[in-house]
């Protein structure tokens, strides 16, 4: 990047929110908007991609649809556990140059993917994956908050939304095909190519300068802590069912994550420069719409898991038009989310947000209504509500979030914002798994069907819809009239 073009994205991004015109904030920091959405949209094909990938992915390594869990739940697992320490990092060393070191780390790790030869290397280079997504995921929300003023802070993440509803829209239906005619390891071979020219990108545009300054420390103890008490908790949530519940295993991780909440807690309140200040929660507004995104995403990804088996292996539908019908939520996510910000500029926030958790809980019970059903209309009919639903809700609720944190911790409500998105899809990971493991036991292998899964479908949307219903009633009751 030349010496002009540094000076100004810095100037850019040092400038108040509200500052100047707001058009013309728009059009200056089009450049730094577009590299964030190009990584939004990369992740988001990425994770919609596989979801389709895994029965083949299963008979390949020959393993059952509740191993295969983990070559989802390894991803989520790393970039849920990192997202917190990863916000610090942004804060302390510039979003930006936290943005294109994680965006190369991803590069890196779909390399191994793509040429992993068993299970193992594949779910480890997962978890490099993961790595790279945690300082892309926490960076990218401050990125677009410290760049727009804050009357236009709908706008910039609705933008942001919409390129990853539409990378989740082309995913299912790209990926369908490239599985069908390439296999499954080319999904990773693309995203290879994808890092690659969003890498030289960002770097053109975005500031590479460091944040926080000399004084700024990193909080190493609470890094620590919060890492391990995270990955306790989703180590008993995705293998406590597998296990049993008085399995020593699940036992002991209980009780480390209980143990390590409260010393967390501790530690964090008399820190001088905490990871996750937690005077953050006493915003009733940031608590309820931390709650209501980890609720939402529970929601969503119980049916995203469950589908593909279900209409591969139980309707022997093809890899394209899994594809399609999965293809279906992602739609109307990309084609509403966008509005949705937007509009929450200038009527708020509650009630486009309770709407749309409204919708999703409705999507879910037809789901769960119309199952077990013949064809693909039907299914992809209710998956567009559910995407209807989540577009309505997600700009809203992350303008709420992120406006009701100060500027100097916008990178630890980015963690915080995409902390509870992955917490929220490993458990619903997780609740499918579990769901298929009740029906199936340990031994069973993708592709064969048992009449008890339809049955399982249907709990599981029900649920899903239920969880939904919550994160509604959460958001309404969590935020005053007009936030």
């Amino acid at each position: 990047m030349n010496r002009h073009a540094t000076k100004r994205a810095n100037t850019m991004a040092e400038r108040p929110a509200g500052a100047g015109n707001e058009s013309g904030a728009v059009a200056m920091n089009k450049g730094l908007l577009s590299a964030v959405a190009a990584g939004s949209f990369l992740s988001s094909l990425t994770s919609s991609v596989i979801n389709v990938a895994l029965p083949d992915m299963a008979r390949d390594y020959r393993v059952d649809p509740s191993q295969a869990a983990w070559f989802v739940l390894s991803f989520l697992l790393s970039v849920t556990v990192l997202l917190l320490p990863a916000g610090r990092v942004g804060d302390l060393l510039g979003h930006g140059r936290t943005y294109v070191t994680g965006m190369s780390i991803f590069g890196v790790g779909s390399l191994g993917c793509a040429l992993a030869p068993g299970p193992g290397l594949l779910i480890a280079f997962r978890i490099l994956q993961g790595v790279g997504s945690s300082l892309v995921m926490s960076s990218s929300p401050a990125l677009m908050t410290l760049a727009m003023p804050a009357t236009r802070r709908g706008f910039a993440l609705g933008m942001m939304s919409t390129a990853t509803y539409v990378g989740l829209a082309v995913g299912p239906p790209v990926g369908g095909v490239l599985v069908e005619w390439f296999g499954w390891r080319s999904i990773f071979w693309a995203s290879v190519a994808a890092s690659l020219l969003t890498v030289g990108w960002a770097a053109s545009v975005m500031p590479l300068r460091r944040g926080g300054g000399k004084a700024a420390r990193f909080d190493i103890p609470g890094a620590v802590l919060a890492a391990a008490g995270t990955l306790a908790f989703l180590l008993v949530s995705t293998r406590g069912v597998a296990w049993g519940a008085t399995n020593p295993k699940t036992v002991a991780l209980a009780a480390v994550a209980l143990l390590l909440a409260p010393v967390f807690a501790w530690v964090e309140l008399r820190h001088p420069a905490p990871m996750l200040d937690l005077r953050l929660f006493r915003s009733r507004v940031f608590s309820s719409a931390t709650g209501a995104a980890l609720l939402n995403y529970t929601a969503l990804f119980i049916p995203l898991f469950l589908m593909p088996f279900a209409l591969r292996d139980g309707q022997g539908m093809s890899p394209p038009q899994v594809g399609r019908v999965m293809a279906a939520q992602a739609v109307a996510m990309a084609l509403i989310v966008w509005g949705s910000g937007t509009l929450s500029d200038r009527i708020g926030s509650r009630g486009l947000a309770t709407l749309g958790m409204v919708t999703l809980a409705i999507g879910l019970a037809g789901l769960a209504w119309s199952w077990p059903t013949r064809g693909m209309w039907q299914p992809a009919a209710w998956m567009l509500v559910c995407g209807a639903g989540t577009g309505v809700f997600i700009s809203p609720n992350s303008s709420a979030l992120m406006g009701s944190a100060p500027r100097e911790r916008q990178g630890v409500a980015g963690g915080v914002m995409s902390l509870a998105r992955n917490l929220g899809m490993t458990l619903g990971v997780a609740s499918g798994s579990a769901i298929f493991a009740s029906v199936f036991g340990p031994s069973h292998a993708s592709g064969t069907w048992m009449p008890a899964a339809d049955g399982a479908m249907r709990t599981g949307f029900l649920i899903a819809s239920g969880v939904a219903l919550l994160s509604a009633v959460l958001t309404y009751a969590g935020r005053p009239s007009g936030r």
